[in-house]
C-alpha cells in the first residue's frame, strides 16, 4: 500500500503583502509632551497608537481629528505636524521600515481600531518596549533603541506579529472579511477576560497605595472608557469601587486578627486619613472600626466558648 503524499493541487509560495525589513523601537508615552507644534519628518515609518486624550494630525492630505481607539500612520519621508488638544494624553509608538506597496492603504485620515486589531497593536508595541534602552542623541534629546543582543526568535515574533497586524485591518479596510468570524468573538473574549483578571491581580497586589484609574491605565496600556467598560463587564463593579472593596475586606481581616491602631490599618492599606478610613468602613460594613472590633471580639469569644464546652 503506498502511502506517499499526493498533491491535491499546486503549492502557493509565500509571498507576502506586507514585509517589514526594519524595526527600529517602540515607547508609550504616559502624559502628553511638552513641545511646540512643529513638522517632523523620519526615514523610517510610525505608528500612533491613541490610548487617551483628543489631538489633531496636520499633512499634505489633509488635518484629521485624533481620539482615543484610533491608529495613525506616518509614512517614511513625509512631513506632518501633531498635537494635543485635551489637557491630557496617552498613545504609544513603534518605529519601523516596511516599503511594501499595500502600505498605501494606511495614510491618510487615521483610522479607528477593532478590538482584537488595537490588542494585537498594543502586544506588539509593548513587546517592542521591552528590548528598548534610552539613548542621548548629539541634540541632548532622549530616544530609544533596540538592545543589541536581543534574541533573533524574539525580534521574528515581533516582526510577523506587526505584519499580521496590518494583514488585518488591510483586509477589513478592502472588504475581505474571511478573517473575521464568531472565533474571532470568542479569542477576543477570552483575552478581555484575562487582561481583567490581571488588572484584579495589580489592585491586590497594590493594596496599599493611592491608586488611580489613570494608573491603571498605564500600566496596562489601556485607555479609561475600554478599562471601566470591560472591568465592569467582567467584575460587575466599578473599578474603584472593587479597590475600596478590597481594602475594607483586608482591613476587615487586620482588625480581627492583628493588634494593629486603626490609624496603622488606614496607612497600611493606603487611605489618605484616619477619618476617610473610618467613614468609608462605615458605609462598606454598616458598623464603624470600633464596632466592628468589639463585634469580633464578642464572635472570637463565643467560638471560643463553644469548643470548651
Amino acid at each position: 500500500m503506498d502511502f506517499g503524499c499526493t498533491s491535491l493541487g499546486e503549492s502557493t509560495k509565500n509571498a507576502k503583502a506586507f514585509d517589514v525589513s526594519e524595526l527600529n523601537s517602540a515607547y508609550y508615552f504616559s502624559s502628553k509632551p511638552h513641545f511646540d507644534h512643529r513638522p517632523e519628518k523620519y526615514t523610517v515609518s510610525q505608528i500612533f497608537y491613541i490610548i487617551s486624550g483628543t489631538g489633531f494630525i496636520k499633512s499634505d492630505l489633509g488635518t484629521f481629528p485624533l481620539y482615543p481607539g484610533m491608529m495613525l500612520y506616518r509614512p517614511a519621508f513625509k512631513e506632518s505636524t501633531y498635537g494635543w488638544t485635551s489637557e491630557s494624553a496617552s498613545f504609544a509608538i513603534i518605529n519601523f521600515v516596511c516599503d511594501s506597496p499595500a502600505m498605501k492603504a494606511f495614510e491618510g485620515a487615521p483610522l479607528s481600531l477593532y478590538e482584537e486589531e488595537s490588542s494585537t497593536l498594543l502586544d506588539v508595541m509593548k513587546t517592542t518596549a521591552r528590548i528598548c534602552v534610552p539613548v542621548k542623541g548629539k541634540d541632548g534629546v532622549e530616544r530609544y533603541v533596540l538592545k543589541k543582543d536581543t534574541s533573533e526568535v524574539i525580534l521574528g515574533f515581533i516582526f510577523s506579529s506587526l505584519e499580521r497586524f496590518l494583514s488585518m485591518v488591510y483586509c477589513r479596510l478592502n472588504g475581505i472579511n474571511i478573517l473575521q468570524d464568531e472565533a474571532q468573538k470568542v479569542n477576543q473574549y477570552i483575552g478581555d477576560s484575562k487582561q481583567m483578571s490581571d488588572v484584579e491581580a495589580y489592585l491586590k497586589e497594590h493594596i496599599g497605595m493611592q491608586l488611580t484609574i489613570a494608573d491603571v491605565c498605564e500600566h496596562f496600556w489601556i485607555s479609561p472608557n475600554s478599562l471601566m467598560k470591560k472591568f465592569k463587564k467582567e467584575t460587575g463593579m466599578g473599578l474603584m469601587e472593587y479597590f475600596s472593596d478590597l481594602k475594607i475586606q483586608e482591613a476587615k481581616h487586620l482588625i480581627a486578627k492583628t493588634s494593629l491602631r486603626f490609624s496603622e490599618i488606614a496607612e497600611r492599606l493606603g487611605f489618605s486619613s484616619l477619618n476617610y478610613f473610618s467613614k468609608l468602613f462605615k458605609a462598606k460594613t454598616g458598623m464603624t472600626p470600633t464596632e466592628y472590633s468589639k463585634f469580633s471580639s464578642k464572635r472570637r469569644a463565643g467560638v471560643s466558648g463553644q469548643k470548651e464546652e
